[in-house]
């Protein structure tokens, strides 16, 4: 359970309330019998001085009718587990004040002579349960509205529950039932609403990008052998042959998008070395070979899915031919990090902007491409656990791969 749920906040909530009542309990408990012990005390030190006249004087008579009186019974000796409420002693008479539980007594003592008188303490219902009558009740309201916050708090869970595998496994054939009539149930009901829509509408972009990525190649490829059979090749060709290339791309752009969305995609797991990585990453680039420069300081092991490393490495290549300004691409390896940097105006803004899929500012509209090679980037790189940096240093754009 988390520390910032609100359900660890209300039992946070509930249980510091419990122990101030308790805390308030204990504390007035203590004042009470404080009070009560104080009263008990000049209750039994007046009648004290009521007897010490009969006492002192030796009229046993006397001492004894008011002893029987006023409720009192001799005793031989004082009882164990006694609480002391009052002492005094001068040598010549001594006052010794006690209570025990249910009992009030005392010890009084004239040169030699001594006796001990007890007397029974009764309480009324009041006096006896009143601290439970007061605080009772709020610790019960306490614990229902623990209770009554917990029923609105299960649903909610629930649902967070389901948007979670929702948003992270990408689980959106759910089903939620509730019966509630109040504000809760509603919410739920225009929850599934929306789950409806939603799901409706991944499954139609699923099935429009798998289609589309899938029917693209069987043209393509017939294109493609088309242009291969051919004896000559004209400049218009060369211009189809391009076409078909960016085409390619943008099939396989949209493949590996709908397969990163999918939740279906297995990592390939294996070591290999930073050379051979851009070996994989670079082979597509015959036509571009000239215009990328490469400088491998460092050839490092790495372990991780090369072929998923690989789009990673070619996509932000491509991004770099297509908006550099003076044509050149640049990819050093050093310090375990692969950079690929191109000439360029700074961003119009902020880099999370380009690694939404379809997103791409004004200045670039004119420029061949659809959008989803930095989000197919952002998206490998999460799935890897890779670091993904951006700079902007001396007018050259720095995409950094960093694998420390």
């Amino acid at each position: 359970m988390s520390l910032n749920s609100l359900r660890f906040k209300f039992i946070l909530a509930f249980s510091i309330a419990i122990f101030f009542v308790f805390i308030l309990w204990y504390q007035i408990e203590r004042l009470v019998d404080e009070r009560q012990n104080e009263r008990l005390k000049n209750e039994v030190f007046v009648f004290v001085q009521t007897i010490l006249p009969n006492y002192t004087a030796g009229n046993w008579v006397g001492v004894d009718h008011i002893i029987k009186k006023f409720g009192y019974q001799i005793v031989e000796d004082i009882p164990k587990d006694i609480k002391e409420l009052y002492f005094k002693d001068d040598g010549i008479l001594k006052i010794f004040i006690f209570e025990n539980t249910g009992y009030a007594g005392f010890l009084l003592q004239y040169f030699d002579d001594s006796f001990v008188a007890i007397k029974k303490i009764e309480f009324n219902f009041w006096e006896e349960y009143r601290l439970q009558v007061l605080l009772l009740p709020i610790v019960f309201v306490l614990v229902v509205l623990q209770i009554i916050l917990y029923t609105i708090l299960n649903p909610l869970n629930h649902v967070a529950r389901v948007l979670r595998d929702f948003t992270i496994e990408g689980k959106y054939d759910f089903k939620i039932q509730t019966k509630r009539k109040d504000e809760i149930g509603d919410l739920i009901r225009l929850f599934l609403k929306a789950q409806l829509f939603i799901s409706r509408t991944l499954k139609s972009r699923e099935l429009i990008l798998r289609s589309l990525g899938h029917e693209l190649r069987t043209p393509l490829a017939k294109m493609k052998l088309i242009l291969a059979l051919k004896e000559e090749i004209s400049p218009d060709d060369m211009k189809l042959q391009k076409n078909i290339q960016e085409l390619q791309k943008i099939s396989d752009n949209i493949l590996e998008f709908e397969r990163l969305h999918s939740g279906n995609i297995i990592l390939e797991n294996k070591e290999f070395f930073s050379e051979n990585l851009l070996l994989e990453a670079l082979s597509g680039f015959e036509d571009e070979e000239s215009r990328i420069f490469i400088e491998l300081k460092e050839d490092f092991l790495i372990r991780s899915d090369l072929r998923l490393l690989a789009v990673v490495i070619k996509n932000l290549v491509e991004n770099a031919l297509k908006y550099s300004d003076d044509g050149m691409v640049f990819v050093s390896v050093e310090h375990k990090t692969i950079c690929i940097k191109n000439l360029g105006e700074p961003l119009q803004y902020d880099i999370s902007y380009y690694l939404e899929p379809f997103y791409r500012d004004n200045s670039h509209q004119t420029i061949n491409g659809n959008g989803l090679g930095l989000s197919i980037v952002d998206e490998i790189t999460k799935i890897l656990k890779v670091k993904l940096k951006y700079q902007y240093t001396e007018k050259y754009h720095h995409f950094l791969i960093d694998f420390n």
